[in-house]
């Protein structure tokens, strides 16, 4: 089935895309359903096939996007980036954009994407397409007449309203009019959460991408992750495996063994400064003051095998605040000469491997230094009793980097992962 084809190592190709996601970055829709528009764009444009290697090329996608909030403050990923030439590459903008938290200016936001993006390098051959995705309050101020500015006749508007507001008619006249009036192309939900269901995911794949061509190369398929993972771009994995009583002896194992695992399916850097390419570092804690790095950031697979053989469990408390804080000044940062150890260039990522239950001193200090040091966290959240409000608070508000799984066994599973492995590069 087609399913099956591109599990394989065959290529799904929409044909020349130019696609604008135009996504609302104000005050009202809060830092964590600024997340969820950022996990639907990338979620929706993994689904399009090949990103375009070369912005000039005729062929494969373009994809832009503009976060917006009030006048002056529109920020873009242009559809001629040079640098984005691949899936992770956008995946790394997309993830680096900050939440503007201001007001409200839609309809200048509409005719910043089509003057700055779509008018001045739309490819002549391709198809243009707009994804707006707005709560529906915006600034009196701003002129209504711009709300049709993508409206040219050749950019097809897909207007995506969330929350309340258009139980109203004026509002629901507005979604309309950024529709260019056409009902087909207008979807409402209550919540930014359902941006990134499943179900919603595959409409968009449908809408963007309606007939696509799945080309397989002659050789014989292999599984998607058989392709390096992590090698387009430097990322710097920190691993914090959760050392407490709770956890037991066995499922400790079998979290150092996934890390072990992550380490062998990730390209490691040849270098400590090598500009692509991952490093892994892991730190065990327990209580406020135990925290044992196992392995600083390293790229050495013998260095990470011999540690994890090492590995004592501590059988302790967990205290994660603590830990995190433990990890920047120690792991981020060399605890030798305060210098950092992190490259500056490469995606900082933390992976905690917990059920969030946990002492609740220092946590916040910790979250702050998280946010500060602009890390990408990852919760792989085990069992049935899970506390989801520290662990929605480890994972910055994000929903989607929360991977909730039954028991440690699961971190046996390719499907979880292959699905882990996708996220994290």
């Amino acid at each position: 089935s087609e399913k099956e084809i591109q599990t394989c190592d065959c290529e799904k190709r929409c044909g020349a895309l130019d696609i604008v996601f135009i996504i609302d970055s104000s005050e009202s829709i809060g830092f964590t359903n600024f997340s969820l528009e950022k996990n639907f764009v990338i979620n929706v444009v993994s689904r399009l096939g090949s990103i375009a290697k070369d912005p000039k090329s005729e062929t494969g996608a373009r994809v832009g996007v503009v976060q917006y909030s009030h006048e002056g403050t529109f920020e873009a990923i242009q559809l001629n980036d040079e640098r984005i030439d691949s899936l992770s590459s956008f995946k790394e903008a997309v993830k680096r954009l900050e939440w503007i938290a201001g007001g409200t200016w839609t309809p200048s936001a509409l005719q910043f994407a089509y003057n700055k993006l779509i008018k001045e390098s739309r490819r002549e051959k391709a198809r243009v397409f707009a994804v707006v995705v707005t709560d529906g309050r915006h600034d009196p101020r701003d002129s209504d007449t711009n709300l049709q500015a993508l409206c040219t006749g050749d950019v097809i508007v897909n207007a995506i309203g969330i929350g309340d507001m258009f139980n109203k008619q004026e509002e629901d006249e507005t979604l309309h009019s950024i529709a260019c009036d056409n009902k087909q192309r207008v979807q409402k939900m209550k919540l930014f959460s359902e941006l990134v269901a499943e179900e919603f995911i595959d409409n968009m794949e449908d809408v963007l991408c309606p007939d696509p061509q799945i080309v397989c190369p002659d050789l014989p398929c292999q599984t998607e992750l058989a392709v390096a993972q992590c090698t387009q771009r430097p990322v710097d994995v920190v691993f914090f495996l959760d050392g407490s009583e709770r956890i037991g002896k066995q499922n400790f194992q079998i979290a150092h063994s996934f890390v072990e695992n992550v380490a062998e399916k990730l390209t490691l850097a040849k270098r400590d400064n090598e500009n692509m390419n991952a490093r892994i570092a892991l730190l065990q804690y327990g209580s406020e003051n135990e925290q044992v790095v196992a392995f600083p950031l390293t790229y050495n697979m013998t260095e990470i095998t011999d540690a994890l053989a090492q590995i004592k469990y501590l059988d302790s408390s967990s205290n994660l605040g603590s830990a995190i804080i433990y990890a920047s000044n120690n792991i981020v940062l060399n605890s030798r000469d305060r210098q950092r150890a992190a490259r500056r260039n490469a995606e900082l990522s933390f992976v905690f491997i917990t059920d969030g239950i946990t002492g609740n001193k220092n946590l916040d200090e910790a979250i702050d230094s998280m946010k500060k040091q602009n890390v990408m966290p990852t919760v792989v959240a085990l069992g049935s009793d899970v506390d989801m409000d520290v662990l929605l608070k480890i994972g910055l508000g994000d929903r989607a980097a929360i991977f909730q799984e039954k028991n440690y066994a699961s971190l046996y599973q390719p499907s979880f992962f292959d699905r882990f492995i996708r996220w994290i590069c």
